[in-house]
């Protein structure tokens, strides 16, 4: 092999090895942007569920309070409800006397 054939299959290595760092690099990078994109994603996607849960948590705690109010009022129908009931039985009992 002569010194022209060893300069030839130089020239043809070094060119291979530029070009698998160029694509190593651009694997590299399109690797990390990708990852990069993945974690944006997520982290956007983490902030919507955090300010879903909020919002879930506001209307419950809403619910709840109007839950206690209806509560409430179902008492005082029952109590009025009783209240008319012994009239009524009042009424009807003192019309046999």
């Amino acid at each position: 092999m002569g010194l022209t054939d060893m300069v030839g299959a130089a020239e043809i290595a070094g060119g291979v090895c530029l070009f698998l760092m160029l694509v190593y690099r651009q694997v590299k990078t399109g690797a990390r942007d990708a990852w990069r994109e993945e974690a944006e994603a997520q982290t956007a996607r983490g902030d919507r569920l955090a300010e879903d849960v909020k919002t879930l948590v506001d209307e419950v705690r809403a619910l709840r309070a109007e839950n206690e109010k209806l509560r409430g009022e179902v008492a005082l129908l029952r109590a009025e409800n009783r209240e008319l009931r012994a009239h009524i039985d009042l009424l009807i009992g003192g019309g046999d006397e």
